[in-house]
């Protein structure tokens, strides 16, 4: 009987399942399958958790478009959409955001409004789409006028997303005229410089869907070729970890093997089994092919490590491989979970002083500054959360949990002037109405407890997500794709071999940083999956 051919798959997440799912139902039983798991669950970087008898997520949160997303379709058919017990972010609204400026003032709708307008209008310019300027009033003018700067903008080749954003804002504001005027009720602040705080505030809620740490290095050009797909964005009620399980739910037992982690890959071998694995505990295993799908943060500290004997992946990854690697952009995105002694918490969205500035209150942390927001997971959860993207999200890694708690007292008190405390055990009155309040009679809010993600300081991941950086382009995530060796087009060959048999699809790559419309989702990671099984599928001439 014929040797079966040995196919391994680096990691057990969305894409390594995705492919190992389709490689064993439409293969027939022709190959000799195994999915190598450097940690101790599948997933990667899905992972449903509890956080105060709350289901909660530590990474992938969202289904990203429900109009033909097959993350969608897996949770509709699983039946994962519906659940008794609540989830995070179920509700289609939490009630509205409440702003706070720093120095205890709350915004009217009608100063941050027309902020988010014009933010908004920017980011669907600069990502190729149309904005409606019918909306008529304020937001109507915003519109047009965010619709005229785009047109006086030439191509903007090497720019970035952020000065797209800051001409934007400029060409705002000098059409406005406004002025430097304060705002009534704002204290210190000029119209101008709260404007520009509550712009930032929208441009640090994107860092977070994005990963990087400043919208200058991310790529202007290549925003317009990110892909989502139509209808509104969702979580999953069962958890995202459903859809893992439900792809894994087919792989026989001894499949997927778990703390298996591979320090070096060898290949581009004559021989009978061209790849060779080395993993922490000292064994070897040998393959026809194997599919990398560990992280774009995994792959840059592989090749960051030295070459050859150094490196990952022995002979070194071939130039263009590992440019793309390097330019490629790749953040850490963190999430802070918080548990309060009330439920009915409002939303918070959270305008900061700059850095240098006068007023600013120098007790507020410097890693809290960059924080858009803190709302209810649910409206009726006592979990409130933010996200941390960048240097912030590293910090909160460090910090201590005594730590994180005193820096969200110090910000929410600073920022909305509601009476904050630590929870010290001690069981403060409740009144009819069921509302907290102290001795004195002043109503108070109490964090019990708080809950880190930790996706940068993990060496399974080494941050969150990908993204085009300056500098880098589309080009790059398809060259992230492309197998090894490489297969000259027009000859046929394996390029740097001459007639030499070398075996084909030795190593290939999958995960999201190999997708170049979908990259940075659960669903480009799914697509990439598909794309690298039906690969050898049509390599062995199998029907897919």
């Amino acid at each position: 009987m014929a040797k079966k051919p040995r196919i391994v798959i680096i990691g057990a997440g969305m894409a390594g399942l995705t492919a190992a799912n389709k490689l064993y139902t439409h293969s027939n039983n022709s190959f000799d399958l195994s999915v190598v798991e450097g940690g101790s669950r599948i997933g990667g970087r899905i992972n449903t958790s509890e956080f105060s008898s709350e289901k909660i997520e530590m990474g992938a949160t969202w289904i990203h478009g429900i109009g033909g997303s097959p993350i969608y379709k897996i949770a509709e058919e699983t039946g994962s959409l519906v659940s008794e017990e609540p989830w995070e972010c179920m509700d289609s609204t939490v009630d509205k955001a409440r702003t706070f400026a720093e120095g205890g003032f709350e915004l009217e709708p009608s100063v941050v409004e027309p902020v988010s307008g014009l933010f908004n209008a920017l980011m669907e310019l600069a990502q190729g789409k149309d904005i409606d300027n019918d909306d008529g009033g304020d937001l109507g003018e915003i519109y047009e006028i965010a619709t005229r700067f785009y047109s006086s903008v030439n191509g903007l080749n090497g720019s970035s997303v952020g000065s797209f954003l800051r001409s934007g804002f400029e060409a705002y504001w000098a059409s406005i005229g406004k002025g430097g005027n304060g705002v009534e009720g704002c204290g210190t602040w000029s119209r101008r410089s709260l404007e520009e705080a509550i712009f930032t505030m929208f441009s640090n809620t994107q860092r977070t869907y994005t990963s990087a740490d400043d919208l200058y290095t991310l790529d202007y050009a290549a925003e317009s070729e990110y892909q989502m797909f139509p209808g509104e964005e969702i979580t999953i009620a069962k958890g995202y970890l459903s859809v893992i399980h439900h792809l894994a739910s087919v792989l026989p037992q001894g499949v997927v093997e778990l703390n298996r982690r591979v320090t070096k890959i060898e290949w581009e071998s004559n021989e009978e089994d061209p790849v060779k694995l080395h993993f922490s505990d000292g064994s070897v295993v040998f393959a026809d092919h194997v599919i990398v799908t560990v992280s774009l943060g995994v792959l840059k500290a592989g090749i960051e490590s030295g070459d050859g004997e150094g490196g990952l992946f022995s002979p070194p990854l071939p130039e263009f491989k590992s440019d793309a690697i390097k330019r490629l952009g790749y953040g850490v995105v963190n999430k802070l979970f918080v548990e309060v002694s009330q439920r009915r918490f409002p939303s918070l969205q959270l305008v900061f002083e700059k850095e240098d500035s006068e007023y600013r209150f120098v007790k507020i942390p410097w890693w809290m500054r960059r924080t858009a927001t803190m709302a209810p997971i649910h409206s009726n959860s006592k979990v409130l959360l933010s996200w941390f993207a960048g240097k912030e999200a590293l910090e909160l890694e460090k910090l201590t949990d005594e730590e994180i708690i005193d820096g969200v007292l110090t910000t929410v008190s600073c920022l909305t002037g509601k009476k904050v405390k630590k929870d010290n055990g001690k069981a403060p009155k409740t009144l009819a109405n069921g509302s907290l309040r102290e001795d004195d009679g002043e109503e108070v809010v109490k964090i019990t407890k708080v809950l880190t993600s930790k996706w940068g300081g993990d060496p399974l991941f080494r941050g969150s997500y990908s993204y085009v950086a300056v500098g880098s382009s589309g080009d790059d995530l398809d060259a992230m794709a492309e197998p090894l060796p490489q297969i000259n087009k027009k000859s046929g060959q394996v390029n740097g071999h001459g007639q030499a048999k070398v075996r084909e699809l030795q190593v290939m790559f999958a995960g999201e940083a190999t997708h170049r419309t979908h990259y940075s989702t659960t669903h480009g990671a799914y697509y990439s999956g598909l794309r690298e099984a039906n690969r050898l599928l049509k390599h062995y001439k199998c029907d897919f």
